[in-house]
């Protein structure tokens, strides 16, 4: 195999694989998790707010 064969069927690889996470990513099997993950640093904030740990957050920002 010589290297322009190499260069094709590595191309192909990579587009194939390329294709395949796009394809994974966007499947709706995985949207609740997606969903979740997106929200959950919303879900941090709210938690942190009511413990007053956001106020501490603020100050180390400042100095």
């Amino acid at each position: 195999m010589g290297g322009p064969t190499f260069n094709a069927y590595y191309t192909l690889l990579v587009f194939a694989v390329i294709i395949i996470v796009i394809i994974w990513a966007y499947s709706s099997r995985n949207k609740d998790k997606f969903d979740h993950d997106a929200n959950s640093i919303f879900e941090e904030d709210k938690k942190a707010k009511g413990t007053g740990q956001d106020q501490k957050r603020e100050s180390k920002s400042d100095e």
